[in-house]
């Protein structure tokens, strides 16, 4: 009998510390980990010819997003998100064809955004130490980025620099996730969602040719993406 009442005593407590951090007018802070990933590989590419390229890359993406917010009710959570992105890539380009051509792009790229969110927590009376959640999340900002490209072939060396200026970003985010805690104040949570990515930008370019004149110009692109993304962060939930 002793041990039933100590079994519910202590899930009655459980239950209260949770509920005492899922409360109207607490505080929520914390991180997402929207990308972290390094990726090596060679792409062959054969062509009806017979020639060959080759493309050895290398990608480096470091991507998080803190969070700052506070429950407006028991279940609503409203705040601000700032997500910052940096991406290094390198690409080595072979090929076999007569001419020999040979070429290596390094790309950089650093981005920051802000904007507002909302995260909507599901639970009766009494909630759990694992709770679902469903939140939107909405971002708009700005960044820079440059390329590097020397490329080597009989008769056609050259240099090609260029720099992404005036950038526009706009990211939107709709995601169903879970939230376990495993302390007092901190849950660990984990989020699959609809993205949606946006960019405008302008592309200077200075080509250097070893033979022959040097050019110079400018190129606007817009790129809007699709996808789907799986993230994963702390939070901590403060009285």
């Amino acid at each position: 009998m002793k041990k039933i009442l100590l079994a519910a005593v202590v899930c009655i407590s459980g239950l209260t510390t949770v509920k005492a951090q899922v409360a109207k007018g607490n505080l929520f802070v914390g991180s997402d980990i929207g990308a972290t990933s390094y990726n090596s590989g060679t792409v062959t590419f054969d062509y009806s010819n017979g020639s060959v390229q080759k493309t050895n890359n290398k990608k480096f993406d470091l991507g998080i997003s803190p969070s700052l917010g506070v429950f407006v009710t028991d279940h609503l959570v409203f705040g601000g998100s700032l997500d910052v992105n940096y991406s290094h890539l390198k690409d080595n380009i072979t090929s076999t064809a007569p001419e020999g051509t040979s070429s290596v792009a390094t790309s950089n790229s650093s981005t920051y955004s802000i904007g507002p969110f909302l995260r909507y927590y599901f639970f009766n009376t009494a909630p759990s130490k694992t709770l679902f959640y469903v939140q939107g999340l909405a971002t708009v900002g700005s960044g820079s980025g440059s390329t590097n490209i020397s490329h080597v072939s009989p008769g056609n060396n050259y240099v090609n620099t260029s720099n992404d200026n005036n950038m526009f970003l706009f990211k939107a985010n709709a995601s169903l996730g879970i939230t376990h805690f495993i302390g007092k104040n901190v849950g660990l949570d984990v989020a699959v969602g609809y993205l949606y990515n946006y960019e405008k930008y302008t592309t200077n370019f200075n080509n250097q040719p070893e033979n022959g004149n040097a050019n110079s110009g400018s190129v606007k692109t817009t790129l809007p993406e699709n996808g789907i993304g799986l993230s994963a962060g702390f939070h901590f939930f403060l009285p």
